[in-house]
């Protein structure tokens, strides 16, 4: 299973919602807390590092609002835990630099995700292929021609109806036209 299929299919799911959320959402802030405990007497000047693969995570299973949550919590963690002086916020521009930048970047990556999101909930499911009927349903409003799938999202607009319908009809003379041939060759 490809990368590009698991998180079309993370993306493709509903966010984790509820208490749920709210436990992923602690752990999210937790664990990067905790690793750069770990090696806090090693590193220095990265304070808000460790976090941002965790909002990535939060923003894809748990959905923007939660990832804000998460962003928001940690920024303020590691302002108060990793920037010296510690346990006093935001002490020197250097603080608000940082943290703005982190917010930035944070804000960017929830961004994406939803934009990733939308996309994907936005598109129709392809068509199955073989011999099996695909349960396509064309539909006209205010002059538009759409064409849905069984299970898909919202349908996809094909164009104006006269376009569409001389097309169509196009399409059924081509395909008559090779059956005509086809007959004639055997």
């Amino acid at each position: 299973m490809g990368i590009v299929h698991l998180l079309r299919r993370a993306l493709g799911n509903p966010p984790v919602s509820g208490i749920d959320a709210w436990s992923w959402a602690f752990a999210a802030v937790a664990l990067p807390t905790i690793l750069r405990c770990l090696v806090d007497d090693h590193v220095t000047g990265v304070a808000f590092s460790p976090y941002i693969p965790f909002i990535l995570v939060a923003a894809v299973c748990l959905g923007w609002r939660h990832a804000a949550f998460v962003t928001v919590v940690s920024a303020a963690v590691a302002d108060m835990l990793f920037i010296d002086p510690r346990f006093v916020p935001m002490a020197g521009p250097t603080d608000l630099f940082g943290m703005l930048i982190f917010l930035a970047s944070a804000a960017l990556i929830i961004i994406l995700v939803q934009v990733a999101r939308l996309m994907i909930h936005s598109r129709p499911l392809p068509a199955p292929a073989g011999a099996a009927r695909t349960g396509i349903i064309f539909s006209l409003d205010k002059g538009q021609a759409f064409a849905s799938w069984c299970g898909s999202g919202r349908p996809l607009r094909l164009g104006p109806e006269s376009e569409v319908a001389e097309m169509m009809q196009d399409f059924l003379a081509q395909l008559e036209l090779g059956r005509r041939l086809n007959a004639n060759c055997s």
